[in-house]
């Protein structure tokens, strides 16, 4: 019995050490690799929340049916159809008198709602539209690129290049070469084996799909931009040999 807790603690003690020791057992490097295009939009989706106060609860809900009804219509004489709009569950919520007094003043009903927009022929009367409704809130525009596909694929494979120049550079200069590569991935889903292995948080710099413009959103002066910025990033770690 004593030789076998002597065994366990053995056993214990070397997992312990390899737990404790979670960077690669041979020589390597990690680099990143970005590629980037500016495209022209060709859609957009345009997101906001009507929202509806009332003495009544059921007076608040029939105004939200109200105008997201005569929203549809206008909509539909803009080349919108059913299939682009996408409403959320209305919701509703008691409205009182102050904090410490609970009693219910009125019912506010609100109900978000995202539109999508194949073609920006009509995105600036929209937006002017919904700007100029009392009751319609949190509009925000994005736009992107029927395209995107497309070139995502070319970025992912500039920005794969990308990263072997960066390790061939950083290789050449420590008089080493480069060997298989050990892992490889996109934007920020390196982030998990980065961290197995023990890298700080400067150590790798992490991107995302950028599916927003670069320059400040259209806003009320309703410009739409000349172009929008998809961007990739590829995270690898190769190893390297004398």
């Amino acid at each position: 019995m004593k030789r076998a807790l002597i065994i366990a603690a053995a056993t214990l003690g070397f997992t312990a050490n390899v737990s404790a020791s979670p960077l690669p057992d041979f020589p390597f490097i990690n680099v990143t690799g970005e590629a980037r295009l500016e495209v022209a939009p060709d859609k957009a989706k345009i997101q906001f929340v009507i929202r509806q106060t009332a003495a009544k609860a059921d007076a608040a809900t029939d105004a939200v049916y109200k105008q997201g009804h005569d929203l549809m219509q206008f909509l539909a004489k803009h080349g919108v159809t059913d299939t682009d709009v996408d409403a959320a569950q209305i919701n509703k919520e008691a409205m009182y008198k102050d904090y410490q007094d609970r009693t219910i003043t009125g019912y506010e009903a609100s109900q978000p709602i995202s539109v999508t927009l194949n073609q920006l022929t009509h995105y600036v009367a929209i937006m002017d539209y919904l700007f100029k409704q009392p009751q319609v809130f949190s509009i925000q525009g994005s736009f992107d690129s029927s395209q995107r596909e497309q070139v995502e694929r070319k970025l992912s494979e500039q920005a794969g290049a990308d990263a072997r120049q960066r390790a061939n550079h950083l290789a050449d200069a420590q008089g080493v070469k480069l060997s298989t590569v050990f892992a490889i991935t996109e934007g920020t889903g390196f982030g998990q084996l980065a961290g197995d292995f023990g890298f700080g948080g400067g150590a790798v710099s992490y991107g995302m799909l950028r599916k927003s413009v670069e320059m400040a959103d259209a806003g009320p002066s309703l410009v739409l931009p000349r172009h929008i910025t998809l961007h990739k990033t590829v995270n690898v770690i190769y190893k390297i040999t004398p």
